[in-house]
């Protein structure tokens, strides 16, 4: 059995790593929710939260919860989509299995990408601010691995892609 110092640290050191992931997603969704910037700064932005989300997202604990995220309208998906449009580009080429070669690429939609993200932090930011941590935690870890993981990989590459091409645009 560990020491009680140990466990101590141990539960500290989660606590931290989802009060990071909680913040950045909050300030994902604040951003999302928000007025449209450059062209060329959203997609700066968006590079940079795709990443610090996935990295947070693999450091947060083991938990779960039973309590559903609040229902999120398609309406309210819509109009965060609808506000990506400022993004410099919307369509990339993606393969949706890279281990399967050869892989026919198909049409992905960044707007979609980081709308369908919002939605599965928004739904579980509502969790984690109604005091249900566990089920937040639960939420924001299940819907990585089964959904805006994916997305974000995808998003990720196609915007470095495009900031790597226009590097003297965006300096």
């Amino acid at each position: 059995m560990a020491p009680a110092h140990l466990n101590v640290k141990r539960q500290t050191d989660m606590t931290s790593q989802v009060e990071k992931f909680a913040t950045v997603a909050a300030q994902f969704c604040e951003w999302a929710e928000g007025g449209s910037l450059s062209p060329e700064r959203e997609a700066q932005i968006a590079h940079q939260f795709l990443c610090d989300l996935s990295q947070l997202a693999l450091q947060l604990p083991p938990e779960f919860g039973e309590e559903e995220p609040a229902e999120i309208t398609y309406e309210t998906w819509h109009s965060i989509y609808r506000r990506f449009g400022s993004l410099p580009f919307n369509y990339y080429s993606h393969c949706f299995d890279p281990q399967e070669v050869p892989n026919d690429a198909t049409t992905a939609d960044l707007a979609d990408d980081l709308a369908d993200i919002w939605r599965d932090l928004k739904g579980g930011l509502s969790l984690f601010r109604s005091g249900h941590v566990q089920a937040a935690v639960w939420e924001w870890k299940q819907s990585y691995w089964q959904h805006w993981g994916r997305h974000a990989a995808g998003g990720i590459y196609a915007l470095h892609c495009w900031l790597a091409e226009h590097r003297d645009v965006v300096a």
